[in-house]
């Protein structure tokens, strides 16, 4: 019984070698050098493609507090929802209401691979009741209230991705690898086209005992293996696709 490894060796020794042909070479070449192209375009994409979103985080509500004989007393501010913007407060004066912003920018494509959260920010929307000398007691009054909730950032801090960079650079990977296919494509078809029709013409000729290179008919000249015209041997092995 033959070993394994003889068998191997007659399959290896007795298998067609397949040919890659220039196309195949461009073609592993770029999958080679798009691979340490991607995670450049990644890189490059923070400056090209960037969004900026705005989200309120939170609602605070100032209002100055009247006493049993309608006085006015201090200000103070409480947290409220979105929904509840235009309610009204017994036994208070309403001045304002406080948005915590957070402004966000997000930079990569096609995922978010860095992003930006930049120091909160409080927009003032005031009331008939409130003048503008009174915003400086308002946005203290808002700040208590979201210090005490622990919400507020007062600088800026940056954020990197690590998983949206390694997604980023095998999706640009694949996609400049499908880029160059595409465009190799009409070529590869064409320079296959054109074997096929020699390799068809030529098979022809060798039928009719013409020479394959200049299709001279060489039936005289077969028992010496060249064509008289060009030279060129008469016997030969076709290209099979």
């Amino acid at each position: 019984m033959r070993s394994p490894f003889a068998i191997l060796r007659e399959i290896k020794r007795n298998s067609r070698r397949v040919e890659r042909n220039g196309f195949d070479r461009v073609q592993g070449a770029g999958f080679v050098i798009f691979a340490f192209l991607a995670p450049v375009i990644v890189w490059k994409m923070e400056s090209w493609r960037s969004s900026d979103t705005a989200e309120t985080l939170m609602i605070v509500r100032v209002y100055e507090a009247l006493d049993g004989d309608g006085r006015t007393g201090k200000v103070v501010g409480t947290e409220i929802k979105a929904s509840e913007r235009t309610a009204s407060w017994k036994a208070s004066l309403p001045l304002a209401d406080v948005d915590l912003v957070q402004r966000s920018v997000w930079r990569g494509w096609p995922l978010s691979t860095t992003h930006t959260d930049f120091a909160m920010d409080l927009m003032v929307t005031r009331m008939a009741t409130c003048p503008a000398s009174r915003e400086p007691q308002v946005r203290e009054a808002a700040m208590q209230v979201i210090e005490r909730a622990g919400r507020f950032v007062g600088e800026d801090r940056t954020k990197t991705h690590l998983e949206a960079w390694v997604f980023s650079s095998g999706a640009w990977w694949i996609m400049l690898s499908l880029g160059l296919a595409i465009v190799l494509a009409p070529a590869r078809f064409g320079w296959w086209m054109f074997r096929r029709t020699r390799t068809v013409v030529r098979q022809s000729r060798i039928d009719r005992c013409h020479c394959p290179n200049c299709g001279y008919n060489a039936k005289h000249s077969i028992l010496r293996g060249r064509c008289p015209e060009c030279g060129s041997e008469l016997y030969e092995r076709p290209d099979v696709y």
